[in-house]
C-alpha cells in the first residue's frame, strides 16, 4: 500500500528537505513549504471517493498540473461534476465532504472576512503548520483559501500528474528511496484543460471591467494578466487561439458566466466590445502594470515578464478576438 504524504510529521527532515530544495532550485523556502501543503491537500483529493466527481482548476492548477507558470497562489480552486442524476442535496453533500476530507491536515480560520458556505459553493481560509522564521512570510501569505462549487463548468479536463517541489528536489537527487518513505510519489488528478482555463481568465478580465469602479476590480485580478502571458505563449494554447475554437469557446464561456454571475452590478446583457478592457486597454493598462509589478514580484520565483509584455500579449489576445469575430458572427452572442 502506498504511504500516505507524512514528512511533515518528521519536523527535523521536513525542514531539511525545505532548505535542500530551497538550495536545489532557487525558490524561497516559503514558498517550498507552501507548495508541499498545497499538494498535500491534492494529494487527499486524489484519495478521496469523489476524485472523479470533481476539476480542479485556477491558477494553480497551471502550476500544478501543466508547470506553465512560476507563481504561487493561496487558492485550490475546485468545481463539481454536475451530472443529470445528482441532485441539489447530493451536490450539496460532495461540497461539504471533499472540503472536510481534503483539509484534514490544516487549520480553519473561523469568521474569516474571505469565508462564503452556501448550497452550491464553499470559500474556506486555513492555516498550516509553519517550520520556519515566521517573519519570512512577510512576503507571502500563510494562508490556503479552498473553494469549492458546482455552478462552473468546467469541460474539457483532463488527467494530470501533480507532485511537490520536495519530491522534484529528491527526483533531480535519485533518492527515490526517500520519495517512497515520504509517501512522495507523483499522483492523478483531473485538472480543467488549460485552453479552458485560458478563456476562463480572459472573460474574468473582460466581466470584471465593467464593475463601476474597473481599475479596482481589475487589481484584484492581476494575477490573470500573468497566467494570460504564458497560457498564450504555450504552443498548444497558440494552436487554439488560431482556431475558431477559440470564438466558440468564448461564446460558450461568456454565456454561461452571463447566466450564472451576477457581480458585477450591470454586467449582464453586455457584450465584450462594449468592455473598457478592449475600447482602451492601453489606458487601463497604465493604471494598472505599477500594480502587477508589485504584486506579482512577491508572487513568483523567478523573474516576472516585463510589463510592456503583458500589454504586448493581452493587445494580441484582443486582436485575436476581433480577427475570429470578424470571420463570425459578433462574439459574445
Amino acid at each position: 500500500m502506498e504511504h500516505f504524504m507524512n514528512l511533515h510529521l518528521d519536523k527535523n527532515s521536513f525542514q531539511a528537505a525545505i532548505q535542500t530544495t530551497s538550495d536545489k532550485l532557487n525558490i524561497l523556502p516559503v514558498f517550498i513549504e507552501k507548495d508541499y501543503w498545497i499538494t498535500l491537500v491534492l494529494k487527499r483529493l486524489s484519495e478521496s471517493k469523489y476524485n472523479n466527481s470533481v476539476v480542479f482548476k485556477g491558477g494553480t492548477s497551471l502550476s500544478k498540473g501543466y508547470k506553465l507558470i512560476e507563481r504561487f497562489s493561496e487558492d485550490i480552486d475546485i468545481a463539481v461534476l454536475n451530472f443529470p442524476e445528482m441532485t441539489g442535496n447530493k451536490v450539496k453533500t460532495i461540497i461539504h465532504d471533499v472540503e472536510k476530507n481534503i483539509a484534514k491536515d490544516l487549520s480553519e480560520i473561523e469568521n474569516s472576512q474571505l469565508t462564503s458556505k452556501g448550497s452550491r459553493y464553499r470559500k474556506s481560509v486555513y492555516s498550516y503548520p509553519k517550520t520556519g522564521d515566521a517573519r519570512f512570510y512577510q512576503v507571502i501569505s500563510d494562508k490556503l483559501i479552498i473553494a469549492i462549487n458546482s455552478f462552473a463548468n468546467p469541460f474539457p479536463y483532463e488527467k494530470r500528474e501533480i507532485n511537490s517541489l520536495i519530491s522534484l528536489s529528491l527526483t533531480l537527487n535519485h533518492q527515490n528511496d526517500l520519495i517512497i518513505k515520504y509517501g512522495l510519489l507523483p499522483f492523478v488528478i483531473n485538472v480543467l484543460d488549460k485552453k479552458q482555463t485560458f478563456v476562463e481568465k480572459f472573460i474574468s478580465l473582460v466581466r470584471f471591467s465593467f464593475d463601476k469602479d474597473p481599475i479596482t476590480s481589475l487589481s484584484g485580478k492581476i494575477r490573470h494578466f500573468y497566467d494570460l502571458y504564458f497560457l498564450y505563449n504555450d504552443k498548444d494554447c497558440k494552436v487554439f487561439i488560431d482556431s475558431v475554437e477559440f470564438q466558440k469557446s468564448f461564446n460558450e464561456v461568456w454565456n454561461h458566466d452571463q447566466a450564472a454571475f451576477n457581480e458585477p452590478e450591470g454586467w449582464n446583457g453586455k457584450i465584450p466590445t462594449e468592455s473598457v478592457l478592449i475600447t482602451d486597454f492601453t489606458t487601463v493598462w497604465d493604471k494598472l502594470k505599477t500594480t502587477y509589478s508589485k504584486e506579482l514580484s512577491a508572487l513568483a520565483y523567478s523573474k516576472i515578464p516585463d510589463e510592456k509584455k503583458i500589454s504586448e500579449t493581452l493587445k494580441k489576445i484582443i486582436k485575436k478576438l476581433f480577427i475570429v469575430t470578424n470571420n463570425t458572427n459578433k462574439v459574445g452572442k
